[in-house]
């Protein structure tokens, strides 16, 4: 476990980025063959719809997060690959946040979304597992319609992002699952999805956010130990903060919530641990292969809290979560 003094860098780029700059690397791939990922088994093929791979990347080794890019030769279809690991969340989370990345981006001029999120039917699911959604640009040269689709696989998250110059957003809705259906994935099940829905009552924060006072033998989940995992069977959209900083929690849990910071799986988790009389709340910042830990709290702290905890270095310890023991 690492102290605070040793990451701290490391923890104010990992809560200020979706994926830090840094972190890139070239992902190992063989030219002209299919690429398999190690963790999963999906295998992805050299080239998708005729269009060839360009660029193959590594956020998180050992391929906890990458991406592979497909364009063709002028740069009119494009599509993009991402595989990252479910670490938190549900599909509709981490969908809700792609699109919002997507309707933030100022080079795509305040895109009209012309198909609105739909769930799907991935490859070898047999329940609508995944949910997509077409955006077309305003008078963007050489953009007529960009879009995301998201599912799970396992423990893994698989995003397809598609740009055309030509296709109409109908056109690119169709377009995205003929390319998933050139993905080999392997066969499972997965619960049916559908789109994030706002919650309803919003959360309501108590007492004014301060540290917790506990002696530090009190402290152990989410604090010396790594947290539980946030479950629900639904997830609502309690609030966006601000850009792609957004709040989400099981739907029906007023004591709980993830501050999603991007839109590739890492999101603060803030929830209550101990028994009567000795309870406080964690605050992980849950990344591909560690949970950064902030100091434990009195209450159950409000977002902006949370990111001033970060900004001021408030951690205690980095526990490493990959490999899973």
């Amino acid at each position: 476990m690492m102290t605070s003094i040793c990451y701290r860098a490391i923890f104010t780029a990992a809560a200020l980025a979706a994926a830090p700059l840094a972190a890139q690397e070239p992902l190992t791939v063989a030219e002209g063959k299919p690429w398999t990922h190690a963790h999963s088994g999906i295998a992805i093929p050299a080239a998708l719809d005729e269009l060839p791979r360009v660029r193959a990347t590594s956020f998180v080794a050992p391929e906890l997060d990458i991406s592979q890019n497909f364009a063709s030769d002028d740069g009119r279809e494009a599509l993009t690959v991402y595989i990252f690991r479910n670490t938190n969340g549900a599909v509709p989370v981490w969908f809700a946040q792609a699109q919002r990345a997507i309707s933030l981006r100022t080079d795509l001029a305040d895109p009209t979304l012309a198909v609105p999120p739909v769930a799907f039917t991935p490859p070898g699911q047999s329940a609508a597992s995944g949910i997509k959604a077409v955006f077309a640009p305003k008078d963007v040269e050489g953009i007529r319609s960009t879009g995301v689709a998201l599912f799970a696989v396992g423990d893994w998250y698989v995003k397809l992002r598609a740009t055309s110059a030509t296709l109409t957003p109908a056109d690119m809705s169709d377009w995205m699952e003929g390319v998933l259906g050139e993905l080999t994935l392997p066969r499972g099940t997965a619960p049916a999805v559908r789109p994030i829905a706002d919650c309803a009552p919003k959360l309501a924060f108590g007492p004014d956010a301060a540290d917790s006072t506990l002696p530090d033998t009190a402290l152990a989940a989410g604090v010396k130990t790594a947290a539980a995992r946030m479950v629900g069977t639904r997830w609502c959209l309690d609030r966006v903060v601000r850009g792609n900083l957004a709040v989400y929690r099981p739907d029906g849990a007023a004591d709980r919530y993830l501050l999603a910071t991007g839109d590739n799986g890492k999101a603060f988790a803030v929830e209550p641990q101990g028994a009567a009389g000795a309870a406080y709340y964690s605050v992980n910042l849950i990344g591909a292969n560690k949970s950064f830990t902030l100091v434990a709290q009195a209450h159950m702290p409000t977002p902006q809290r949370v990111l001033d905890l970060a900004a001021a270095e408030r951690a205690v310890a980095a526990i490493e979560t990959w490999p899973v023991r």
